[in-house]
């Protein structure tokens, strides 16, 4: 038998904890196969042998003012790109609302724009949009955790009296996305 405890307490089905396991064991096997080479002296093209387009396309593609910071210190040439104000600007203008961007840009006395600097502003005011490939799904319903690519079976639509409840409700607004913060706050001692 699995332990499938959590706190002292079961958490889960046995069946549920046996298919994590397996999961879990099939990414640890591939993840142990992968082997990670430094490229030899006479292989190219190497990042430093890429035009400054495709090093500018690679670093507007970086939604963390950290990753971009990192990747000016790899060499030259990315360094003289991330010190553009257009990667700047696109990186602002994904995170912020233009309402947020249009009101820093009325507080900072320079009518020549620092990307930078209004970024930074306003990232210290409202905090980064967060983006996630896919969020776990509470349903309203049963209160069932799911994620959404998997589906939900939900347990209350078996029910006929929650069906006649259900005609006239919004179905999109049954399902409502945790982000991960919140997920973790779910165990918070």
């Amino acid at each position: 038998m699995i332990d499938c405890a959590c706190w002292g307490k079961p958490l889960g089905s046995t069946q549920l904890w046996e298919n994590h396991l397996v999961t879990i064991n099939r990414i640890l096997s591939i993840a142990n196969r992968i082997q990670i080479r430094e490229p030899g002296d006479d292989q190219y093209p190497k990042m430093e042998h890429l035009p400054e387009e495709v090093v500018r396309e690679v670093l507007l593609r970086l939604t963390d003012h950290k990753d971009l910071e990192n990747s000016s210190k790899a060499y030259s040439v990315m360094a003289r790109v991330v010190d553009e104000q257009r990667i700047w600007r696109e990186l602002t203008q994904f995170h912020f609302t233009p309402q947020q961007i249009s009101f820093v840009l009325n507080t900072m006395p320079n009518p020549v724009q620092d990307w930078q600097a209004v970024y930074h502003k306003l990232r210290k005011a409202f905090g980064l949009r967060e983006e996630y490939a896919e969020m776990i799904q509470l349903c309203r319903n049963c209160r069932c955790l799911f994620w959404k690519s998997i589906g939900h079976p939900c347990i209350a639509e078996k029910d006929p009296a929650f069906q006649e409840k259900l005609e006239d409700v919004d179905k999109s607004s049954l399902h409502v996305p945790i982000p991960p913060q919140a997920f973790l706050r779910f165990f918070s001692l």
